[in-house]
């Protein structure tokens, strides 16, 4: 397949070319498109003047650097390949490298080289990097591609907006996954994805026994996407799971970039609730994780327009207001915005459960219904109508 240039993330990069003291990081699921952003700022670079000999590019995914295992080795390796000019040094999956931290940490002390870095666990930001380089690193996460990207990728394909996001939202968004390959090579390949994600990522670096378990899990959080959940209720519902290891299997499933947590706050009081939400990085994956058993459309929808609103790194949040939710409460550089997502709303009594909650705020802030219905419906008190797929295409 081709590729899309992933804007939002290049420009990210592009904002801190040349600060050769600060780190710029790139983290987000495995297969996201992450060493193709790299070898798009490559090109970047490359195009804009610099030389290749002054581009050190290191894919630790790949077999050409097996010989690299440990710090000292990559310390080695920048010791015999910098030279007296800027480098620019791309560090692809680099938390495959153990104590990776501390040669990274000098090439940040005055030596000229200008640093990025790519990995699959947010343990990358959490703990080696605040030990080591505080206040020297900007960062980012990224996601599978966007609607947009989606639709820029297959625009080629002949198919309208809505039948490429049916596929969208049956296939999702990784990158190399072919929404156009046919069901049996497109689920082998969604099968392939998910096994590496989870066992790779997930399971060999957690240090997971029993497998089976971490399993369960997995397969009852992608049902539940969008349910308000605690690790209590999940220990229960599955039973022989003890509270404390679903802790464990929650983190690290958050650390893999595999689901993401919405907490839910009362809007009144701002007081945190101890039942959040929990979303897919990709609806493809989830799906397949059930092998298709369970396509609630409604769900999906919900995890897709979450996913959208974290993209730009606004605050996405679960609103409670006395017995009513808001879905989404995002905190924008604006001010607050509030979102509900419903399946359709065609139906009088849907359309009423869909707007008590939004009329229930007292707040000027915008309130928006997003929903699969194509013609916008006539909603009171200023609340906006979008369809799911304009909205996915940018329109606020």
């Amino acid at each position: 397949m081709d590729t899309v240039e992933r804007t939002q993330y290049l420009n990210f990069l592009w904002e801190f070319k040349g600060l050769t003291d600060v780190a710029k990081i790139i983290c987000g699921v495995r297969r996201c498109g992450k060493s193709t952003l790299m070898e798009q700022m490559v090109e970047r670079l490359i195009s804009s003047g610099v030389k290749k000999k002054n581009i050190i590019y290191m894919d630790f995914e790949s077999t050409e650097f097996d010989f690299i295992t440990d710090g000292e080795d990559l310390k080695r390796y920048f010791k015999e390949n910098l030279g007296t000019e800027i480098t620019y040094v791309i560090l692809d999956e680099v938390q495959r490298i153990k104590d990776w931290e501390i040669p990274v940490n000098a090439l940040l002390a005055g030596t000229g080289a200008d640093v990025y870095i790519t990995g699959s666990n947010s343990k990358l930001l959490s703990s080696e990097l605040s030990t080591y380089i505080t206040g020297r690193y900007v960062s980012i996460e990224m996601l599978p591609l966007s609607f947009e990207e989606y639709s820029e990728l297959h625009s080629d394909k002949g198919l309208d907006k809505y039948e490429l996001f049916d596929k969208y939202i049956r296939y999702g968004a990784f990158p190399g996954i072919d929404p156009f390959a046919g069901e049996r090579a497109i689920r082998a390949l969604l099968d392939g994805l998910y096994a590496s994600i989870i066992y790779k990522d997930a399971v060999m670096r957690g240090k997971i026994l029993n497998v089976a378990e971490f399993e369960r899990v997995v397969r009852f959080m992608m049902m539940n996407i969008g349910n308000p959940i605690s690790a209590n209720g999940i220990a229960t519902s599955l039973g022989n799971v003890h509270k404390t290891t679903v802790d464990k299997y929650l983190r690290l499933l958050e650390q893999c970039y595999i689901l993401y947590k919405a907490e839910k706050y009362d809007l009144k009081s701002t007081v945190l609730s101890h039942s959040p939400k929990y979303y897919s990085v990709d609806v493809g994956l989830r799906n397949i994780s059930l092998n298709y058993g369970t396509e609630d459309y409604g769900r999906l929808m919900e995890n897709l327009v979450y996913l959208e609103l974290i993209r730009k790194g606004d605050r996405v949040t679960v609103g409670k207001y006395g017995d009513r939710e808001v879905d989404f409460s995002v905190n924008t550089s604006k001010g607050t915005e509030y979102y509900q997502v419903v399946y359709s709303m065609k139906e009088e009594k849907v359309k009423e459960r869909e707007l008590k909650a939004l009329n229930g705020l007292r707040d000027s802030y915008p309130k928006t219904v997003i929903s699969t219905d194509i013609i916008r419906a006539d909603l009171p008190n200023g609340i906006r109508h979008l369809n799911i797929v304009d909205f996915l295409l940018g329109k606020r």
